[in-house]
């Protein structure tokens, strides 16, 4: 199924412990407002024992998240809410994981993987470093992936787009892009912090209408879908999902969530994204980095009731971001300097090359590359020829 068929299918279900830091994902059980259940999206938990990871995907062989391989061979995937396999994921997009630790810290076993933009639509507003989607401001850096447009410098109001990110404001109106692709058409969707004025709920300065509308209360982060009325600055919805954990989530075993701090509620403890993280017993990284809005950290440690209880918290460098591991058949080789893997452009004409020479390489070679991303091409700097 291609990312266009994913992205206009219906969403079913939900679940969001990513969104409260990023995107949203998870594997949680419950109803949708608007899919007859005439309820709330359940949110993931940690599936009681194992591990819950959320982040944005580095790589893929297994699905790389936060440093960790998963082996997705048995696991469920799930792309805006339709069930596909693991081969439709794609760089930057962020990710909701479950599943088991494996021998070693860096290694594991995923069950479910779970994935969801948190913005489609049309771009209004181009300023330097970010655009606007659906009343969203989304800020881009050297690490957003692009798909459709060689770079922030290729977008424009009136491109229709599809983005996943991460979490920037406290508001949640702000959001950090990890991967933009223009799509066809979908529906508009919207996330952030519902506001109710004299009875009427807004999203991101968007207008909320429909019998969806009167569910909504003040303060809930949502991921809203629709119709979106520019001129009315209004969005009629057909879909609502409800962010954060419900009561019935079992919070158990361990955890590794990547995001941004959006506000420090004291020396070691914060919110990341909407999440609250006790830092209190925490080895830091860089204890010499002070704890601030806006950096991005990756925390490390277990559920006490719905806080974090941080075990470590890693500050990650836009080196360390920008890192990237690709193992896989070649799809697309056009030549050293342009070929294709899972679904990524790759230029290795600097890279050093193992187990065989540039020649050996063609459409269906096995090979690994590591490297990093710049615009929406991958720069390799080590291609290994699995001879």
């Amino acid at each position: 199924m291609s990312q266009g068929n994913h992205l206009n299918a219906a969403i079913t279900r939900r679940s969001w412990v990513m969104l409260a830091i990023s995107t949203l994902s998870g594997c949680g059980g419950g109803d949708t407002l608007g899919s007859g259940g005439g309820g709330v999206a359940g949110s993931p938990g940690t599936g009681g024992t194992g591990i819950y990871a959320m982040g944005s995907i580095s790589g893929f062989g297994s699905v790389i998240l936060n440093g960790i391989k998963f082996d997705d061979i048995g696991a469920t995937v799930r792309l805006d809410g339709v069930t596909t396999g693991s081969a439709d994921l794609r760089l930057g997009m962020v990710a909701s994981v479950q599943g088991q630790r494996g021998a070693t810290l860096t290694s594991g076993v995923a069950s479910q993987i779970e994935v969801w933009s948190i913005a489609q639509g049309l771009v209004t507003q181009v300023q330097a470093g970010s655009f606007n989607v659906a009343g969203m401001v989304l800020q881009t850096n050297s690490a957003t992936v692009f798909d459709g447009v060689g770079s922030a410098a290729g977008l424009s109001t009136g491109l229709r787009v599809a983005v996943w990110g991460l979490q920037a404001g406290a508001d949640a109106r702000s959001w950090t892009v990890t991967r933009v692709a223009v799509v066809s058409a979908v529906p508009a969707v919207s996330t952030g912090l519902v506001v109710i004025t004299n009875s009427q709920p807004t999203l991101n300065g968007l207008l909320l209408t429909g019998a969806l509308a009167s569910s909504l209360v003040q303060g809930q982060l949502v991921r809203a879908q629709g119709t979106l009325y520019s001129g009315r600055g209004s969005l009629h919805l057909d879909r609502v999902d409800l962010a954060g954990l419900p009561g019935g989530v079992v919070r158990q075993g361990e955890l590794e969530i990547e995001g941004f701090v959006t506000a420090v509620l004291t020396t070691k403890r914060f919110m990341l994204g909407n999440l609250e993280v006790d830092a209190s017993s925490a080895v830091f990284s860089s204890p010499a980095i002070p704890m601030a809005v806006g950096l991005r950290v990756e925390v490390k440690g277990s559920w006490q009731g719905a806080i974090i209880k941080a075990t470590t918290v890693e500050n990650e460098s836009q080196q360390t971001v920008n890192a990237t591991e690709i193992e896989s058949k070649i799809e697309q080789f056009t030549s050293l300097a342009h070929f294709v893997m899972r679904g990524q452009v790759c230029d290795a004409t600097t890279a050093v090359i193992r187990n065989g020479l540039a020649s050996d390489l063609k459409v269906g070679s096995q090979i690994k590359v590591t490297g990093t991303i710049s615009g929406s091409v991958l720069i390799v700097n080590l291609l290994q020829i699995d001879m």
